[in-house]
């Protein structure tokens, strides 16, 4: 759904095709899919949004509009009204891996993690090598505290998408918590060196070589982050 809490325009595509739950057969036209798709693209949210809210409007047992519509409340920052939304997408569309991992998003930058997390499960049910989900499962089990946990989602994450590379960087976060700083070095290490670009990952492997008393590697790795 989101680069940078932006959009991408095959899962939007694909949203139209994952409404096996719903009652109502019309689908939106080609032409207004087309023309929500090239606003959400060009970062016209404003008509986005509106074109978005006449669809669920005309075809309001269909999931497409009510999933872009969580996509855009989520992009602008407006998390309860896109927790509104995305419920309604799974309601609509309760075998949808992806609207529940959407739903679990907004429910956990809202702090309610144990909505949060049952929403993530739910998505992994239904899809088991659904990479992002797990690896989400665990930033949300880390946040209450279980630790194990987090670092076994993360681990199952990684096993299913290996060059995921948040997954790689969130257990390092959690293995650095652990005081496994070794184990939490080699996770920022490879989340790096699947995304150079990676700032928070080059600033925390900095942070793990001071801990770990290698100071001119801490001094190049957080240079690293700074340029970035």
């Amino acid at each position: 759904m989101a680069k940078k809490r932006g959009f991408n325009a095959k899962k939007l595509q694909a949203l139209l095709y994952q409404s096996k739950g719903t009652v109502d057969t019309k689908l939106p036209s080609q032409e207004n899919i087309s023309r929500l798709l090239e606003y959400c693209q060009n970062g016209r949210y404003g008509d986005a949004e509106k074109l978005a809210i006449s669809i669920t409007q005309e075809f309001p047992k269909h999931q497409f509009g009510w999933g872009v519509l969580g996509a855009i409340y989520w992009q602008s920052g407006r998390h309860s009204e896109a927790v509104n939304a995305n419920q309604k997408a799974v309601i609509l569309s309760p075998h949808d891996a992806e609207a529940h991992s959407n739903l679990g998003n907004t429910l956990r930058e809202l702090g309610r993690l144990d909505e949060a997390e049952t929403s993530y499960r739910q998505a992994i049910a239904l899809k088991p090598d659904f990479a992002e989900a797990h690896s989400n499962l665990g930033v949300t089990i880390k946040e209450l505290g279980r630790l194990d946990e987090a670092e076994a989602s993360y681990r199952l994450a990684i096993v299913q998408k290996p060059d995921y590379a948040p997954a790689h960087y969130n257990l390092g976060n959690t293995l650095k918590e652990l005081g496994r700083l070794d184990e939490a070095l080699a996770s920022y290490t490879q989340a790096t060196a699947l995304k150079p670009d990676f700032a928070e990952a080059h600033s925390n492997l900095g942070v793990t070589f001071q801990k770990l008393g290698r100071l001119d590697e801490s001094i190049e790795s957080l240079k690293q982050a700074i340029e970035l």
